[in-house]
């Protein structure tokens, strides 16, 4: 679908501040793409498209994968120094979501998830991405949460750009 074929895919993301259970503040961002839900899920679940979509990955690798869930190690350049860690990815097709939670790593909790919603055309899928991220206790996750925020313009355009190259 093209982009534009929606006012709403060219309308910045909301962003909201929330916080976890945990007391972790994060983000949770929505924003519309022009592609079908289930095009959406599978490009997000895919971790060969993590280089276009998230560059600040600087490599991942597979290390667990079941059914339902895929175990994957990251180096991630996170502006104050370069990390590394395991997350569990989750995935549920009938709710058309995707979580992950920390295994291990140089991070205290990094926790999140993707939800992608059908509207009513078919060809346009509302996201939201939620995340919480808890560096250390000497970094506090409001500041975490700032640069963050920085950075969903881009992502929410990297994805959008992403998904407007998918054949249908």
């Amino acid at each position: 679908m093209n982009q534009e074929a929606d006012f709403r895919c060219l309308q910045k993301a909301v962003i909201s501040k929330v916080t976890d259970q945990a007391g972790t503040q994060g983000l949770r961002v929505t924003f519309f793409v022009g592609a079908p839900p289930d095009v959406m899920l599978q490009i997000l679940w895919n971790v060969d498209n993590f280089p276009a979509l998230f560059p600040e990955i600087l490599a991942h690798s597979i290390v667990a994968e079941g059914e339902s869930f895929i175990d994957v190690a990251y180096r991630v350049n996170a502006v104050i120094k370069e990390v590394g860690y395991v997350l569990r990815r989750s995935l549920d097709e009938s709710a058309r979501t995707i979580s992950w939670r920390e295994l291990s790593g140089d991070l205290r909790r990094v926790r999140g998830g993707w939800q992608v919603e059908a509207t009513e055309k078919t060809e346009l899928s509302k996201i939201t991405y939620t995340a919480f991220v808890d560096i250390s206790r000497l970094v506090p996750s409001r500041l975490v949460v700032m640069g963050a925020k920085q950075k969903i313009g881009a992502m929410v355009e990297r994805i959008r750009k992403f998904a407007s190259r998918q054949e249908p």
